[in-house]
């Protein structure tokens, strides 16, 4: 049996985070989730624990271990897109990062940049294998949701909206009005939207014969997913901006419903599709930058249509559910295989 821990936490507006935030904000919350993995642990024995993220999963894992008594199971971290890229820059961060990639017994990473930057932040452990941290795409389902014909017949753009630390989306949004001319009579799908951003859309939309759509982040429906996959599959153009982040999800769906990415290049796309080719890499607040990248890609039917049989290779070895499954599988049977091997030893 593996063990998965992954904690999801909201921070208070303002609130300035460290280490581990729960530690440092919310020492009792903390305190109460170290107890009850402490029991969980002990209660099933668990073949392997598997924490999800560093700062919230990782550390909570790491104190559990800590506690006298705990049994203690082969661990394995994964880390999510921002986790060493973002907060290893920050000095509050960077004791928890280090202490994690030093205790933990294996690591698997979404592209292989990430795993250069654990073992720069002192990564013992063996590293068991890169592989999309959500699971991968069901490429089957997902064809059945994509527009009929080629890409470069497509009439709609598709916008990551989010703005946060390294969420970019009033640059995407800036980029966006500059192509104005180029969008009559288009369709412009918006995700993960800041509420800032909301009627800045609809007036752009008003004022230059556009259809607007938004695609709820917050849908608990389980068609939801669909629906952002059917919005990749009907959309010409992909465009998603941050300022950190591994193997993008919305990157790799875009990829995958064959809409051409407009990518942020601190992302680690180029690590599975050609720069240029299948698909554009931009500096996430260069708007002159993505505003070129973006009527390049509105305008070259060659390189969209190009670029969708570029990915659909890359797709098909990269990010098949089915194969990831499969590696993930197989990491955890050769972390077992350790684990019999040291304890006949």
């Amino acid at each position: 049996m593996t063990l998965h821990t992954c904690v999801a936490h909201s921070r208070p507006d303002g609130a300035r985070s460290g280490p581990s935030i729960e530690q440092l904000a919310f020492p009792r919350y903390f305190a109460d989730h170290v107890d009850h993995l402490v029991r969980v642990i002990d209660e099933f024995r668990p073949d392997i624990i598997h924490s999800h993220e560093i700062q919230h999963g990782g550390a909570l894992v790491q104190a559990a271990r800590q506690r006298a008594g705990t049994p203690r199971s082969p661990w394995l971290v994964t880390n999510w897109g921002s986790d060493i890229l973002w907060w290893g820059r920050d000095p509050l961060y960077v004791p928890t990062i280090v202490s994690v990639l030093r205790d933990c017994d294996y690591y698997g990473a979404e592209c292989h940049r990430d795993v250069a930057l654990a073992r720069a932040f002192g990564l013992r452990g063996r590293v068991v294998g890169v592989w999309p941290v959500t699971g991968g795409v069901d490429l089957d389902h997902a064809m059945t949701l994509r527009a009929d014909g080629a890409t470069s017949d497509r009439r709609a753009i598709a916008i990551k909206g989010g703005v946060s630390w390294y969420g970019q989306g009033h640059t995407a949004f800036d980029a966006l009005e500059r192509c104005a001319e180029l969008l009559e009579g288009w369709e412009i799908c918006t995700y993960q939207l800041d509420p800032g951003l909301a009627d800045r859309y609809r007036e752009f939309a008003d004022a230059h014969d556009v259809r607007y759509t938004v695609v709820s982040l917050f849908d608990a429906r389980q068609s939801h997913h669909d629906e952002l996959l059917a919005m990749h599959g009907r959309a010409r153009v992909s465009l998603a901006l941050n300022r950190s982040d591994a193997l993008s999800t919305s990157f790799l769906e875009a990829m995958a419903m064959g809409s051409f990415p407009v990518q942020s290049s601190s992302a680690c796309g180029n690590e599975i599709t050609p720069p240029g080719r299948g698909a554009l890499f931009v500096p996430a607040t260069d708007v002159d930058s993505v505003v070129v990248a973006l009527r390049r890609a509105l305008t070259d039917d060659a390189l969209v249509n190009g670029a969708a049989e570029i990915n659909k290779r890359a797709c098909a070895e990269h990010l098949d559910r089915r194969r990831t499954r499969a590696r993930v599988i197989d990491a955890y049977e050769r972390i077992l295989v350790d684990a019999a091997v040291q304890a006949a030893a």
